[in-house]
């Protein structure tokens, strides 16, 4: 049987930190934590932790024409001795209707220690033989950009506010994960 067609976007990611004892490795130490930077990315609310660096993440649900889709992800996140990375495992979209269940939806994003702060990339992908279509295409390219901008936001605000704590706190390593 042949993969269904993919349609994947990326997006560069970016988050000058010029704080108080920031370095390098000390920003290295952060994302090392892996638990604590995925859970300043993503809503506490919605998130489950499955095991150290492995979680469940219930998204807000998202408009689709006339469907309320509610995305369920299980990610798992690994430190890569230079980099934080972060990959959806499964996927199940919940909402879309007769016909629409055979969408798949990825996730896969690194962020890594620079001396001028993180620096990284996401890359979301549908795949499903709706992709074949113009208007499936369409409609894919909005709903992965609108996902690529919720994650630039999450970084600039989520993840810039949990680093800054923790900097300020003087660097707590002992709560690292995965």
């Amino acid at each position: 049987m042949a993969e269904p067609p993919a349609l994947l976007r990326r997006r560069d990611l970016s988050l000058p930190i010029i704080a108080p004892g920031s370095s390098q490795e000390r920003l290295l130490a952060y994302l090392a934590l892996v638990d604590r930077p995925l859970t300043a990315l993503l809503a506490r609310e919605r998130l489950t932790s499955v095991a150290p660096g492995e979680f469940t993440y219930r998204s807000n649900p998202h408009q689709v024409l006339q469907w309320q889709v509610v995305p369920t992800l299980s990610l798992r996140a690994e430190w890569g001795g230079e980099q934080l990375e972060v990959r959806s495992t499964s996927c199940r979209l919940v909402g879309l209707g007769f016909g629409m269940d055979a969408v798949g939806f990825t996730l896969e994003a690194v962020l890594e220690a620079e001396e001028r702060g993180l620096d990284g990339w996401a890359e979301v992908g549908l795949h499903s033989r709706l992709m074949n279509s113009p208007i499936g295409r369409r409609v894919g390219i909005l709903a992965l950009e609108a996902v690529l901008d919720r994650i630039e936001r999450r970084v600039g605000r989520g993840l810039r506010k949990d680093l800054g704590v923790w900097l300020r706190e003087g660097g707590d390593t002992t709560r690292a994960g995965g």
